[in-house]
């Protein structure tokens, strides 16, 4: 799987980057070996690699894709093992910057523009990328305060400030395997509020009844609280039936709804004479520029462009 692969890859790198440090620190210089050339240029997949994990749950990406983002930075830091440039060794630190400050940036920006409709894979990567961005931000300033000859922290602090990056990455990996129960580790949400599989069962068939029966979905301002006392059931165990028994969020699970409510709506002859935004509303969506965008996002149209097409 490549999403395993590429956490994988980040926990490599960042055990070779902390193994470099622990020999720096300690006094055993490799600035000359394999191991320091390997720390160094590693770097330049950091960001490709955290890009791609964060765009995997939309869609898996390509070889072409991979390839592009990748073999650039394996010319730059072959350039950066096989010769010994000056002006280049001097720039290396700048363009890895930018280039990690990049992607860093995609990645932000994919997670604040999908997290609402994919909370329960955003909600630990989010935090992890925002943290990982602040301590690159923080390690560069240091090294350019260093190079104007401001020193705050001394050779060894600032050495090991590069593994706390570590942190953000090996926290990915292990919600990651947490999410998906490897290595015999058991996800925790819900411990304490166990309920028999007789029970959850129905808990979803009065839960799937409002939905297809009563279609609650329809308000605009339905809620987790909402839906719980109109079934008379637990916020807390209405939020697990849908988590556990159907692998979404509460508001994903509401999304899937409006979003067929729509298509069929958008569909009907009878609605010719409606805006597009009313049908929406009346599917049980707030935002006309939300509603576009993940109207696209999901089918790859336009509400009109699909309204044309499939109208009767």
């Amino acid at each position: 799987m490549i999403l395993n692969r590429l956490l994988a890859f980040l926990c490599f790198t960042f055990a070779v980057i902390s193994l470099n440090t622990y020999f720096s620190v300690a006094g055993i210089f490799l600035q000359d070996t394999l191991l320091q050339d390997i720390s160094n240029n590693l770097m330049w997949f950091i960001g490709p690699a955290l890009y791609m994990y964060v765009i995997y749950n939309d869609k898996k990406p390509e070889r072409r894709f991979i390839y592009f983002n990748t073999f650039p930075f394996l010319f730059l830091a072959l350039i950066n093992i096989l010769f010994d440039w000056k002006w280049f060794s001097i720039a290396v630190p700048f363009i890895g910057f930018t280039q990690m400050s990049i992607y860093l940036f995609l990645s932000l920006k994919y997670c604040y523009e999908n997290y609402s409709n994919a909370k329960r894979y955003y909600n630990w990567i989010l935090p992890s990328i925002i943290v990982f961005a602040v301590l690159i931000v923080v390690n560069f300033s240091l090294h350019v305060l260093e190079s104007m000859g401001i020193k705050i922290l001394s050779d060894a602090v600032l050495q090991s400030f590069t593994s706390l990056l570590v942190i953000p990455i090996f926290y990915l990996a292990y919600k990651e395997m947490n999410s998906a129960g490897e290595l015999g580790i058991t996800p925790k949400k819900y411990h304490g509020s166990q309920i028999s599989e007789e029970k959850t069962n129905q808990y979803l068939a009065k839960i799937e009844a409002a939905m297809e029966e009563d279609k609650l979905y329809l308000q605009e301002d339905l809620t987790l609280q909402k839906l719980s006392r109109s079934l008379d059931i637990s916020p807390k165990f209405v939020s697990q039936v849908i988590n556990q028994k159907l692998e979404m969020s509460f508001s994903e699970y509401i999304f899937r709804f409006r979003l067929e409510e729509v298509k069929k709506r958008l569909t009907d002859s009878g609605n010719k004479n409606k805006t597009i935004f009313g049908i929406a509303q009346e599917s049980g969506f707030k935002s006309n520029s939300r509603f576009n965008y993940l109207f696209k996002k999901h089918t790859g149209q336009t509400p009109k462009e699909f309204q044309k097409l499939h109208i009767q």
